[in-house]
C-alpha cells in the first residue's frame, strides 16, 4: 500500500512539475506578406588606375517594387528566445538595369586628365527569386512592466537572381577611329557624333546572382501601450558579411563572379506596431530598412562555355545593397508564457 501511495505522489508531483514548466514556454507562428523597394548595385574597380577614381564598371539592378510572402516562427523559454523566419519572391517585373563603364579610366591622357563616362545602357529588370532565411536568439530584459529590451545574435542567409531583357545602349566609339572599342581611350556616351547606338530588343542583356551570410548583433526594444497596441523598435550591425555574385553577359559569351566580404559593412533598422486581438491573436504592421555599403574582393571571369572561373589581377568586384520594405502579418500564439 504504502508503494502504491508513493508511486502515485511521484506521478502526481511529476504532472505538476511538466505543468509547471509548459506555463514556461512560448510558441507562434506567424504569416507575413511584404513589399520592398531598393537596389542591388554591383562594381569593377580597376586596381591600378591612372585617375583618383578607380570605378570601371557599376550596375545598378532596381527592385521596384517587389512583392514576397514568408513566415516566422518564435519560440521562448522564460525570457531566452528564438526566432527563426523564411520569405521568398515573387518573381515580377522590377524597374530597371542600369549599366555604366568609364573605360578612359585605364589611359593615363584621356580626355585630358578627367575621367568619362564611356558607356551607358538601360534594360528591362525582372526578378527570378528572392529566398532569404534566418534565426535570431537572445534573451528578454524587463527594464518595467510596460518597457522590454531584446538583445540578440542571428544569422541571415540571402540569395537574389534578376535578369536585365530588352533596352538599349550607348557605346562612345574609340577616339580616332569610326569603329567600336578597337582601343582606347573612347568618346563618351553621350557624345551623339561619336558613339554607337545598341538595340537589345528580343534579347537577355544580363542575368545576375548574389548569395549573401551575414552575422547580426543588435537589439529589439518594445513598449506597451493602452488599448492593446505595442509599439516595437531594432537595430542590427552586421560584424561580417560575406557575398558571392555571378554576372552572366550573355551577348558578350563571358561570365563573372567575385567574392566580396566585409566587417561591420551591414546595417538593419525596423519600427513597428502590433494589436493584440485576444491573448492568442495580433496583427502586426512593420517597417525595415538594410543598408550594405559597398564591399569589394577578388574578380573572376571565364568564357560562357568554360566550366571553370580564372582570377583577373587587374580588377577588383564589388557588391553593394539597400532597400526599404514594409511587412503585414498575423501572428498565433500556439503556447504564451
Amino acid at each position: 500500500m504504502k508503494k502504491l501511495l508513493f508511486a502515485l505522489s511521484a506521478i502526481f508531483f511529476s504532472t505538476q512539475m511538466f505543468a509547471v514548466s509548459l506555463e514556461d514556454f512560448s510558441l507562434s507562428v506567424e504569416p507575413l506578406f511584404g513589399m520592398k523597394w531598393g537596389q542591388i548595385d554591383e562594381y569593377v574597380f580597376l586596381k591600378e588606375s591612372n585617375f583618383s577614381d578607380d570605378k570601371l564598371s557599376e550596375l545598378n539592378w532596381e527592385i521596384k517594387p517587389e512583392l514576397y510572402g514568408g513566415i516566422k516562427v518564435q519560440g521562448g523559454w522564460k525570457g531566452f528566445f528564438e526566432e527563426s523566419f523564411f520569405t521568398a519572391g515573387i518573381p515580377m517585373r522590377s524597374g530597371l538595369m542600369f549599366d555604366s563603364d568609364w573605360q578612359n579610366i585605364q589611359y593615363t591622357a584621356a580626355n585630358g586628365g578627367n575621367t568619362l563616362q564611356t558607356n551607358y545602357s538601360e534594360s528591362e529588370n525582372y526578378l527570378d527569386y528572392d529566398f532569404s532565411f534566418g534565426f535570431k536568439g537572445g534573451y528578454e530584459f524587463k527594464v518595467s512592466e510596460i518597457v522590454k529590451i531584446r538583445p540578440a545574435i542571428a544569422f541571415e542567409y540571402q540569395n537574389i537572381k534578376f535578369t536585365a531583357k530588352n533596352g538599349s545602349g550607348w557605346y562612345g566609339n574609340t577616339a580616332g577611329t569610326s569603329g567600336y572599342h578597337d582601343y582606347g581611350p573612347w568618346y563618351g556616351y553621350s557624345d551623339t557624333e561619336n558613339r554607337t547606338l545598341f538595340d537589345f530588343s528580343g534579347q537577355i542583356v544580363i542575368e545576375y546572382q548574389r548569395v549573401s551570410d551575414f552575422l547580426w548583433l543588435g537589439s529589439d526594444f518594445s513598449v506597451d501601450l493602452p488599448r492593446c497596441f505595442i509599439v516595437t523598435t531594432g537595430f542590427f550591425l552586421a560584424p561580417y558579411v560575406y557575398a558571392v555574385s555571378f554576372d552572366a553577359h550573355n551577348l558578350k559569351n563571358y561570365d563573372y563572379a567575385d567574392r566580396t566580404a566585409g566587417y561591420f559593412a551591414a546595417f538593419k533598422w525596423n519600427l513597428g506596431a502590433e494589436y493584440k486581438i485576444t491573448d492568442r491573436h495580433s496583427i502586426l504592421l512593420a517597417a525595415n530598412y538594410f543598408y550594405m555599403r559597398v564591399l569589394r574582393g577578388d574578380d573572376y571571369q571565364k568564357t560562357s562555355q568554360s566550366s571553370s572561373y580564372t582570377l583577373v589581377s587587374s580588377c577588383d568586384g564589388g557588391a553593394g545593397a539597400k532597400w526599404f520594405d514594409l511587412t503585414l502579418s498575423y501572428r498565433f500564439k500556439i503556447l504564451k508564457n
